[in-house]
């Protein structure tokens, strides 16, 4: 159930990639819940994977001139054939998909690739896409596509990727491009992944490309990424106006490490700096600090959703620390933190997903948790994960969330950015020697789920 309140003209209910897959699984008799699992109806249940991680060789891609750089993946890895999706694989494993109880797959395209050059599409790409969206189709999978996910084309860096005053312009067109030539094979559009994340790590911070380190460098970065996104969704919409567009937000649950004011103030600025300033923007079109120095309108932000994607992994406890300006004046200390030496994905906590979806809410408008999991760091971490999530976007339906699908990270082991191969996400395991995939535990335990037998408690 939806809310009727929104502090922006509420959205309509339908929804064509929801109804597709009604459709194609039949409609149950019951009328609110799909008999056992307590989620309804042509409910997406899906994995999760993005262009640059699973095709392999994407050579015109910003992270490929990274990645050959001594020091900049962990191990000295790179992504070399990725899961070989490029080559064909990704049709075998959207099988796989289905025969696992998947009715639906989220996946990017690579933009360096369709786009080698400004203004030059490139034919060849544009036929291999349409040859695996189409596998998607053929597998019976809704298709949830995202235009950029994190990656940009190398002649874009070069003129300073997201910082170009030139970039929204050129995103836009090739929004426009991509929906010109695969509308009739996909179901929902995102325009970009993750924006905080992509201007947290590559242009605040040094980790990813373009590695500016730079407060500047983040802040117009990010506020470009929000301006694109604007301009593709009407890029997208002017090509076809039923579209379904959306944006996919990370948003992890920060709280204070200890009941005092100190350790309050700082969960609630690193809150502030990573979910709620994004919040304000696409609500109340209010560009507030970080994003300006004194407040801005940015016109028609509040418009250009249809539905949004959380991407959510954990939680961040977060103690006071005067010293740390760069860190928002606050260090992170979890005690069961998902994390490798460089990288920390956060404390497991389920209730912070049903905590960010009802924030979520309140934009009047679909939501899906377009990205949940975790890496097997230790023999039965996923399937506990899973099995916890699912159940809080249970919850979160029973009250009244209009949560509409649930994606896993990832279906298949990829190249995890800086973390390079070390972090192991899929559902199946990956033998990179071989190309040989192997199922999990999670993924007989997602099957489960998705055909309405979850394991009794």
């Amino acid at each position: 159930m939806r809310s009727t309140t929104c502090s922006r003209p509420c959205r309509p209910t339908t929804d064509p990639l929801r109804d597709t897959v009604k459709r194609s699984v039949g409609t149950p008799q019951e009328p609110a819940r799909a008999r056992g699992s307590g989620f309804p109806p042509g409910f997406l249940w899906g994995a999760a994977t993005s262009s640059y991680q699973v095709e392999g060789r994407n050579e015109r891609s910003d992270w490929w001139s990274w990645e050959q750089q001594p020091g900049r993946i962990v191990g000295g890895d790179t992504s070399g054939e990725g899961a070989d999706w490029w080559r064909g694989r990704a049709e075998e494993d959207f099988s796989r998909a289905a025969a696992s109880g998947h009715n639906a797959h989220r996946l990017s395209l690579e933009w360096a690739r369709l786009e080698p050059a400004p203004g030059r599409y490139d034919r060849a790409a544009f036929a291999r896409y349409r040859e695996i969206l189409e596998a998607a189709k053929a597998a019976s999978l809704a298709v949830s596509l995202t235009l950029q996910h994190f990656t940009v084309p190398q002649w874009l860096a070069a003129r300073g990727g997201w910082t170009w005053a030139g970039v929204v312009e050129r995103f836009s067109a090739y929004a426009a491009r991509c929906v010109e030539a695969f509308s009739d094979v996909v179901d929902h559009w995102a325009t970009l992944n993750e924006p905080t994340v992509l201007a947290q790590g590559g242009y605040l911070g040094t980790r990813w490309p373009p590695g500016s380190g730079s407060f500047a460098a983040y802040r117009a970065a990010l506020v470009n990424m929000l301006r694109a996104h604007r301009e593709g969704y009407r890029a997208i919409k002017a090509v076809r106006a039923q579209a379904q567009v959306g944006l996919v937000l990370a948003m992890p649950r920060y709280e204070p490490k200890r009941a005092v004011w100190r350790d309050r103030a700082a969960a609630r600025l690193h809150d502030w700096v990573f979910n709620g300033n994004v919040l304000t923007a696409l609500a109340d079109e209010l560009l507030l600090p970080p994003f300006a120095l004194r407040p801005r309108r940015l016109e028609g932000l509040s418009q250009s959703y249809d539905w949004l994607g959380l991407n959510y992994y954990g939680r961040y406890r977060v103690r006071f620390a005067p010293l740390a300006f760069g860190a928002a004046f606050g260090r992170h200390e979890q005690t069961d933190s998902i994390r490798t030496a460089t990288s920390d994905w956060g404390e497991v906590h389920p209730e912070g997903l049903i905590h960010q979806l009802r924030r979520l809410a309140a934009l009047g408008v679909p939501l899906y948790v377009t990205e949940n999991g975790v890496f097997e760091d230790r023999p039965g971490r996923q399937v506990e994960y899973l099995d916890a999530h699912l159940e809080a976007s249970r919850r979160a339906l029973d009250e009244g969330i209009d949560v509409r699908g649930y994606f896993w990270w990832t279906l298949v082991d990829n190249f995890e950015w800086a973390e390079g191969w070390g972090t192991p996400f899929g559902m199946f395991a990956l033998d990179r020697a071989t190309q040989r995939r192997s199922p999990r535990p999670v993924a007989a335990l997602f099957e489960a789920w998705a055909k309405g037998r979850p394991p009794r408690r």
